[in-house]
């Protein structure tokens, strides 16, 4: 079926002549050099371990189509060819399809959009963000398992796409499906969004096989012309069903809160930016053994919390016009946990392991569609048993058409 609609829109796109003038193409190209530690990881660091020493690769290619549908429709879509997760090309996938809405300061969308949520979704792409590695709270793995619920073996064995290796708190890819309302409540001012969709924001599936539903609410403001806010709440189950759950039922009952809240600061040549995540998880727990098992019959249920945020400062350099250096800061912390009496999962307490990440980033516009970008990581782990060799480094070269 992805296929077929694959073929539909290629069709559309170049085999259509009268529709031409009606569709706007434009596309990416990421071409990358990178290396890493050696306990890198997709699901710790973005580098998967196989390809941990230098490489060159095709990070991501993108063909982006926009369609004026007239009467204030219009169409958004995004084919695309990445390396996540498992460091090869993986197939060609529609990642956004979009059917919009717009009269004056409202608007309605529905399909597969950009995740409201906060700061780094509009962000995502290569030619807009600083940084090449998305922030802790977007592309570090925890361990808390869409199939398992809280399991402290996620995030440290497996790999990405082909086994359980738990979810971000807001997924990396920075998309979700459902139906999007938007209203600009005052122009260059205050704005809402709010988002009906299939799952919680830590859903990485484009679709669930339970009756999921997660709900978002984003209220933008900018109180001074250099300075954005955003403050972000959602709710929603983030669960599917899957062989190791299958002798349990409603696992919808399990859902994730998020709240967060976004900033930019820009004046001139520099801009501070940054974002602050706090989530709260109803989940039940598995050890090596299975699910832990309440009295009723049923999982035990654990609420669980965890927080994640940092922080950006860029300054262009204005002596060498188009380039750019930047510095971040991140920090992730899992907070303690009270289990029921008898629990194997007493010993992991906090949750999960606590750390610092440091990024350093600089940018060069080589011509207007061409952009070349260095970046290093380190992080460091609160428990200091834990030396993990995972630094990255990075080297991007974008061409956007």
């Amino acid at each position: 079926m992805r296929n077929r609609w694959i073929h539909i829109l290629l069709l559309g796109t170049f085999g259509l002549a009268p529709l031409s003038a009606q569709i706007e193409l434009s596309g990416s190209a990421d071409f990358e050099l990178a290396a890493g530690g050696e306990d890198s990881r997709f699901v710790t660091n973005e580098i998967n371990n196989e390809f941990r020493r230098p490489h060159l690769s095709i990070r991501e290619l993108n063909l982006f189509l926009f369609s004026d549908l007239g009467n204030n429709f219009s169409f958004t879509g995004r084919l695309q060819w990445d390396i996540w997760g498992s460091g090869r090309l993986n197939p060609l996938r529609i990642t956004l399809a979009a059917l919009s809405w717009e009269a004056g300061r409202v608007g309605l969308t529905v399909g597969r959009f950009v995740n409201p949520f906060g700061l780094y979704p509009r962000r995502q792409l290569s030619s807009t963000g600083s940084f090449i590695n998305a922030p802790l709270a977007y592309g570090y793995f925890i361990n808390i398992s869409d199939t398992r619920g809280f399991w402290p073996a996620a995030g440290t064995v497996g790999q990405y796409g082909r086994e359980d290796v738990g979810l971000t708190m807001n997924y990396f890819g920075g998309y979700v499906t459902g139906g999007l309302f938007n209203w600009v409540i005052i122009p260059q001012g205050m704005d809402v969004a709010l988002a009906v969709t299939n799952a919680a924001p830590a859903s990485q599936q484009d679709y669930t096989n339970l009756q999921n539903l997660g709900a978002t609410l984003r209220l933008g403001f900018q109180p001074a012309i250099f300075w954005q806010q955003g403050i972000s709440v959602s709710h929603g189950s983030f669960m599917r069903r899957a062989t190791v759950n299958t002798n349990f039922d409603r696992f919808e009952k399990y859902r994730q809160t998020l709240l967060g809240t976004d900033i930019v600061f820009a004046f001139s040549y520099f801009e501070l930016s940054g974002e602050l995540l706090y989530a709260l998880w109803d989940v039940p727990a598995s050890d090596n053994n299975g699910f832990q098992i309440a009295p009723d019959g049923n999982p035990e249920q654990y609420r669980l919390t965890n927080w994640s945020a940092y922080l950006d400062a860029r300054i262009e350099l204005p002596f060498w016009p188009g380039s750019y250096m930047a510095g971040r800061y991140e920090r992730m912390v899992f907070d303690r946990f009270t289990p029921p009496a008898g629990s194997s999962l007493v010993s992991t307490n906090p949750w999960d392991d606590s750390l610092i990440r440091y990024s350093f980033a600089l940018g060069y516009r080589l011509a207007r569609p061409v952009l070349l970008k260095f970046a290093f990581s380190e992080q460091i782990y609160d428990d200091r048993t834990l030396r993990r060799d995972d630094w990255t480094l990075r080297l991007v070269l974008n061409v956007s058409l």
